[in-house]
């Protein structure tokens, strides 16, 4: 499922992720915002592999102060996780 998201500060946020028994089976995060350092979005999209919904936030929440985002922010990519999840039922 992908899910397009415009965030406040005007870049796009792309979440492509699969579930499979509320699990995340696969996940690209990926947009026009910038993301220092770069190689730890694809560590996050790595640790968020087979986690559930509630799982995958809390370790969201640790990237706080791991990562610098413009553009998007992680509460950006916490609600395009969720409304994805939603749209599975």
């Amino acid at each position: 499922m992908k899910i397009i998201k415009r965030s406040n500060a005007g870049k796009t946020l792309v979440i492509d992720i699969d579930f499979k028994d509320n699990v995340i089976t696969d996940i690209c995060i990926s947009g026009d915002y910038f993301a220092y350092p770069e190689t730890l979005i694809e560590e996050l999209e790595e640790k968020l592999k087979g986690k559930t919904l509630t799982e995958a936030l809390k370790i969201i929440d640790t990237y706080k102060d791991k990562i610098t985002l413009l553009g998007i922010t992680l509460e950006d990519i916490k609600q395009a996780i969720k409304d994805a999840y939603d749209n599975l039922r």
